[in-house]
């Protein structure tokens, strides 16, 4: 039982350690936003935008892909 809850909690800390970059790109954009560092003037604001998000996400299916990977022996 105890090993059963074990397994659980270290999958939900995994999966939200794999999380992390994608919440982090997403504030930053927040932060970007609410704080004025850009305005909605800001050239090539659209692909700066897709790059940062496009960096997050694959930061976090890497992270992912690292922390759950399964060795076969």
């Amino acid at each position: 039982m105890a090993s059963k809850l074990k397994n659980k909690m270290l999958f939900y800390l995994k999966a939200s350690l794999a999380l992390a970059p994608l919440i982090l790109a997403m504030y930053t954009l927040y932060y970007f936003g609410k704080y004025e560092i850009w305005i909605p003037e800001t050239p090539h604001r659209d692909k700066i935008t897709i790059a940062v998000l496009v960096f997050g996400v694959s930061l976090s299916f890497w992270l992912y892909s690292l922390i759950t990977s399964k060795k076969i022996t």
